[in-house]
């Protein structure tokens, strides 16, 4: 099973860089977020790579759940 968060690999071939500061800033760059660990190290999740990288359109990412249809509707012909 994968983990939400992108592995310290998958981080290195995505940036080109093994060193965390040029990760950092390879991120910074490119207007990646990302939250460090307590080791500095850039935490990148992996739907927002994989949004930011094309393979997932943010719609399909996050769609917006349809409108709650009333399951009945009141009768008001009976009201005076």
């Amino acid at each position: 099973m994968e983990s939400e968060i992108l592995s310290d690999d998958e981080l290195a071939e995505i940036t080109g860089y093994k060193a965390r500061a040029y990760q950092r800033r390879w991120l910074d760059d490119r207007n990646w977020q990302y939250v460090e660990s307590r080791g500095k190290r850039p935490l990148v999740g992996r739907m927002y790579a994989r949004m930011k990288l094309g393979m997932i359109s943010p719609a399909l990412a996050d769609p917006a759940p349809p409108p709650a249809a009333p399951a009945w509707t009141p009768d008001y012909s009976r009201v005076n």
